[in-house]
Formats: C-alpha cells, structure tokens, sequence
C-alpha cells in the first residue's frame, strides 16, 4: 500500500524565481534520438566542464554508450542515474531527459562539496530497448562498494513523489530510510509504491543482480494521485486498453508518444528533486551505512 506522509500542497519550487537552466537542458536533449542525443548531453557536461569517462558495450545485438561521472575517489559509492535514450518518435523530454537535467544540477552542486563517499553518476543508454545500459554496468563493474542506487524515471512534472518499486525486498533499505528522511524534513509529500506490472527502471538491473538498496524516483501531479493509484493496481491487459481508449491519468498520457514534449515539464518540479537527490546524498555521507 502507498505510505503518505503529509497532504499534497503547493511547493516552494513550483514558483522558483531562478532562470529555467534545468529546464533549457531537457530541450537540448528533445527531439533527438541515438548518437544526437547522446552527443547533446556530451555537449552540455562539456560546457560546464564535467569530466565523464564512457562504457561502450554491445548486447544483444545492441551497441550503446554509457556516460559516467565521478564525484569523489572513494571505494564506497552511491549510483545516481537516469537513461538519456528515448522511444522512437518521441521528443523524450520528461521520459528521461528531466532525469538527465536533473543529474548535470546535481552534479554541479555535489563536485563544490568535500565527500566522504564518491557519487557515480550514470547516464544509460538502451534503457527503452530493455535496459541493456544498465544491464551491461552491472555486468562490467559489479556491485562492490556500492551503498545505494536512486533512478530518475518521469520526474519533470507534477509535485508528488513516488518512490517505488518498494517491495519485501528493499523496505527495510538504508537507501529509502534516507531519502524518506530528506524528503520529511524538506515537507515535500511523497508516497511509497509496490511492483508495477509494466513500469520499470534500471534499478531494476541492480536488484536483479541481488543488491537490495536500489529504487526509481518518479514525480505526479497531486489531482492524479487516485487515479494513478487506480492505474498503477491494474493488470497489464488493463493498462493496455485505458492507454488506448485514453482513460490513462495525466502523468502517463503523454509516457512513449509524440506529445513528451518540454511543454508540459516544469522547471520547479526538476529542482525539487535535484535538492531531494543533493540532501539524500549528504544523508547518507553523514549516517554512512554499512556494506
């Protein structure tokens, strides 16, 4: 069952006054597929002089490159990650370039601060075409030293929280008690979903390898809370049809089609979760949790 923490209201970051940047990064990245879209997000990290190193991998007949950014030189380390590959014909905005913004801000706040824990930093490709980016870092890189993985999934509308999927296996995490914990202080709502039957991330590449601190992070509009929830429960020929006859909730209507567009992103909503991401990270940095 979703955890509720307080009542949805009006967030401090829905009006920010600060210029659209995050929001101005998500439109460099829409409208463009495959090697564009991976050399605009180059682009944009080597404009704010971000060093990134690339894993090129093939998989199943697939060829694709990671982007990977290292904050702190430490063994122990923290995943922060979204996907900067769309669906074919879609513009990508809030699926996953939000995601993608949101990672270069909090990349730029992280790299002024003194660490005790790196912070990896991932960008994946193929996430669309079954995950093989981040089927392939875990197959290349294991999990050692690994505290805990947050992936951005949707997070460039709405002002509700979703943290999900929270199951039997990562409840109990110190990756969801932190970031639980930042997002209590911050008074941002937020609730907790179980398995999805069709949604999934590339925390789902983690967990399938049997680390248990991983979760996506995915952002709703308050009116579609019941809905979503409606939504969320169903079976997956249930899905299947309300998407086609257009009984899906807001925050879906416009998931892998033409219509992803930066028009419905906001720009509060993606420093929502960059400040979300920047304070779960030093959570974890201070409570520093045991492998």
């Amino acid at each position: 069952m979703p955890f509720e923490i307080a009542k949805p209201k009006t967030l401090k970051y829905a009006h920010s006054n600060k210029s659209n940047m995050l929001l101005d990064y998500v439109k460099k990245l829409e409208y463009k597929h495959e090697i564009e879209r991976l050399n605009a997000l180059k682009q944009i990290l080597q404009s704010k002089k971000i060093k990134f190193s690339e894993q090129k991998y093939d998989y199943m007949d697939s060829h694709g490159i990671n982007l990977i950014v290292d904050i702190g030189s430490s063994k122990k380390h923290i995943i922060l990650s979204a996907h900067h590959d769309a669906v074919y014909r879609s513009p990508g905005a809030n699926d996953d370039a939000s995601g993608v913004a949101i990672l270069v801000d909090v990349i730029e706040k992280l790299k002024k601060l003194k660490l005790r824990n790196r912070v990896r930093i991932i960008f994946f490709d193929d996430e669309e075409n079954g995950r093989f980016g981040s089927i392939s870092y875990v197959r290349n890189y294991g999990l050692l030293d690994l505290l805990a993985v947050y992936h951005l999934e949707l997070c460039g509308y709405g002002d509700i929280i979703g943290l999900w999927p929270i199951t039997k296996i990562n409840k109990e995490s110190h990756a969801l008690k932190a970031i639980e914990d930042i997002l209590t202080e911050k008074k941002i709502y937020f609730e907790e979903i179980g398995q999805l039957p069709v949604f999934y991330g590339d925390d789902l590449s983690f967990t399938e390898a049997g680390f248990t601190h991983a979760l996506s992070i995915s952002v709703a509009p308050s009116e579609d809370k019941e809905s979503i929830k409606k939504f969320v429960k169903s079976n997956v020929f249930q899905i299947v049809f309300d998407y086609f006859t257009g009984r899906i909730p807001k925050m879906f209507q416009h998931y892998h089609s033409r219509e992803d567009k930066s028009d419905y992103v906001s720009e509060g909503t993606l420093r929502m979760i960059s400040d979300a991401l920047v304070g779960t990270v030093l959570k974890l940095d201070k409570t520093n949790p045991k492998l």
